[in-house]
C-alpha cells in the first residue's frame, strides 16, 4: 500500500482516538463529583413513545432516549437504576414526590417547572402530521383548525399545538399508537406527534391507508426531566450534552430512522459497527485509485437525493429549495392533482396507478418550457414553477395541460386533473403562495373537476 496512504488513514483513526478522548475529560466542580460519588440516580422512563422509548421482543425498553442516557451515563460514570412506566401521568407524579430522580424523554415545559428542571435539549424533532391516504398535503398546523386532531395526554407536541393553535379540537387519547388507530378507523381528521414517532407507528403497525400528511414549523426539542432539587445533576449532563459530537447523534438516530429492530438487532451490534470501520477504509482505499469514478457517483448520488424515483421529476425537497430561490421573484405556481386516482388504483391497481403517474409526468415535461421546474409535491399532485410568469399567463399554460392531459389515451380508461393557480405577491411568503394555490385547487374539486381555477378568482 502507497505510504501516503497509511500515514493519512493512520490520522484519521488518530484523531478519532483523541476526540472521543476528550470526553472523558470533562472537569467537575469537587460538588459534583461528591454527588456522582454519593448518589444512585434513579430514572424512570416510558414504553409509549416509539421510537424515542420503546420495548421490544424481550420487553426491554430500548430506543433513542435510552441510546442517548446510556451514552451520557456511560461518559459520566453516573450510577444509577431504571425503571418502567406504564402510565405517563404517573412517571410525571413520581419524579413531582421525589420517588424518582430522573426522566429522559420530555422537553421543556414551563408547567412542570414547579417541581423539575430540565437540561438542555440532546435532540429536537418536527411535530408532524398523519392523515388518512386519500387526504390533502398540510402545509401548516393553521390546516387543522376546527378539525379533530387526536393527541397523547399531556404530550409535548399537544402542549405546543395548543398554545399556538387554539382553535383545533383536540382529542386526548393515552398514547400517539391509539390516536393513530382513531384516525385509521376515520374517527378523526389528523393524528399529530414527533415525525419519527409518526413513521415508526404507521410502519410498524401496518397502517397502509395513513400517511405523513406535512409538518408544522414548530420542533420538540428533547430533554432530561430531573426533580427540582437535584441541580448537580442538571449541571453534570449538560456538560456531557454540550460533548456530544454530530456523529454521536447520527449514530443514535439513524439506527432508529431506518431499521426496524427485532430479536437478532442488538446480536449484529458489533458486526454492524467493525463493518462500518471496514467501510470507511474502502471508501478512502476508493478517493484515491478511484476518485474521477467517486465524483461521477457522487453527482448521481445528488441527483438520487433531489428526484422522485417514479416520476424521475423534482422530489419534494428540491422544490422546496427552489421556491426558496426565488422567493422575492417574480412567479406563479400552478398545483394539480389527478382526479379520483384513488379510484383508478382501486380499480385497475396500484401498477396501473403508477403507470399513470409516469405518464402524466412526461406530458408535462414534454408540453412545458425549459425555465419551469415541474415536481412530485406529493401522491397525485404535481408542482409547476413558472418563473417570470404571471398568474393570467400562468393560466392559460394550465388549461392547455389540462386539455393535453384530458385527451390522451391512457388506455385504461380517461384520466382527468384538475389546477389551482396562485401569483406570488411581494406581501407574500411562500406558504401563502402555496395556500392560494391549494385552495384554489381544492375549489377546482368541488366545481366538478377537470378545471382551472385562479386564487385571486377566490
Amino acid at each position: 500500500m502507497n505510504k501516503k496512504i497509511v500515514i493519512f488513514i493512520f490520522l484519521i483513526l488518530y484523531n478519532f482516538l483523541i476526540a472521543n478522548d476528550s470526553v472523558n475529560h470533562i472537569q467537575l466542580t469537587p460538588k459534583e463529583d461528591k454527588f456522582l460519588k454519593e448518589t444512585k440516580i434513579k430514572v424512570i422512563i416510558s414504553d409509549k413513545w416509539a421510537p424515542i422509548s420503546i420495548k421490544n421482543d424481550e420487553k426491554e425498553v430500548v430506543g433513542i432516549a435510552i441510546d442517548f442516557w446510556n451514552l451520557i451515563k456511560e461518559r459520566a460514570n453516573i450510577n444509577s437504576e431504571i425503571k418502567n412506566s406504564e402510565d405517563w401521568n404517573l412517571l410525571l407524579n413520581s419524579i413531582k414526590n421525589k420517588e424518582n430522580d430522573i426522566t429522559i424523554s420530555t422537553s421543556y415545559d414551563k408547567n412542570k417547572l414547579s417541581y423539575a428542571i430540565f437540561t438542555d435539549p440532546y435532540i429536537s424533532f418536527p411535530i408532524a402530521f398523519a392523515t388518512l391516504f386519500n387526504k390533502r398535503f398540510i402545509p401548516d398546523a393553521s390546516f387543522l383548525e376546527n378539525k379533530k386532531v387526536a393527541v397523547g395526554d399531556n404530550f409535548s407536541a399537544y402542549n405546543i399545538l395548543k398554545e399556538h393553535y387554539p382553535k383545533i379540537n383536540f382529542v386526548i387519547v393515552k398514547n400517539t399508537k391509539e390516536a393513530l388507530e382513531l384516525l385509521s378507523a376515520g374517527k378523526v381528521d389528523a393524528a399529530v406527534d414527533i415525525l419519527p414517532s409518526l413513521a415508526h407507528l404507521i410502519s410498524v403497525n401496518g397502517y397502509y391507508n395513513l400517511k405523513i400528511a406535512g409538518t408544522s414549523k414548530y420542533e420538540v426539542p428533547i430533554s432530561f426531566m430531573i426533580r427540582k432539587d437535584y441541580k448537580l445533576l442538571q449541571s453534570i449532563i449538560n456538560k456531557y450534552i454540550a460533548q456530544l459530537s454530530q456523529e454521536d447523534k447520527n449514530n443514535i438516530i439513524k439506527q432508529w430512522l431506518v431499521v426496524k429492530f427485532d430479536k437478532s438487532s442488538q446480536s449484529y451490534k458489533y458486526i454492524i459497527q467493525i463493518s462500518l470501520v471496514i467501510l470507511i477504509l474502502l471508501i478512502i482505499l476508493f478517493y484515491f485509485f478511484k476518485q474521477k469514478d467517486l465524483k461521477r457517483y457522487n453527482k448521481e448520488l445528488k441527483k438520487l437525493a433531489i428526484t422522485d424515483t417514479l416520476t424521475e421529476l423534482h422530489n419534494r425537497r428540491k422544490l422546496d429549495e427552489l421556491l426558496n430561490k426565488i422567493k422575492n421573484k417574480k412567479f406563479s405556481l400552478i398545483l394539480l392533482d389527478i382526479d379520483h386516482f384513488k379510484e383508478i388504483n382501486d380499480t385497475y391497481g396500484h401498477l396501473e396507478g403508477d403507470k399513470v403517474l409516469i405518464t402524466i409526468s412526461k406530458l408535462l415535461k414534454e408540453n412545458l418550457n425549459k425555465n419551469d421546474e415541474i415536481g412530485r409535491w406529493g401522491g397525485e399532485e404535481f408542482l409547476i414553477i413558472c418563473k417570470n410568469t404571471t398568474e393570467k399567463e400562468a393560466s392559460i399554460i394550465s388549461l392547455r395541460l389540462k386539455n393535453i392531459i384530458e385527451n390522451h389515451d391512457f388506455k385504461i380508461r380517461k384520466i382527468t386533473a384538475s389546477f389551482g393557480v396562485s401569483e406570488a405577491k411581494k406581501n407574500l411568503d411562500i406558504k401563502d403562495i402555496l395556500s392560494n394555490a391549494d385552495i384554489a385547487l381544492y375549489k377546482a374539486k368541488e366545481l366538478g373537476r377537470n378545471q382551472v381555477v385562479l386564487g385571486s378568482s377566490l
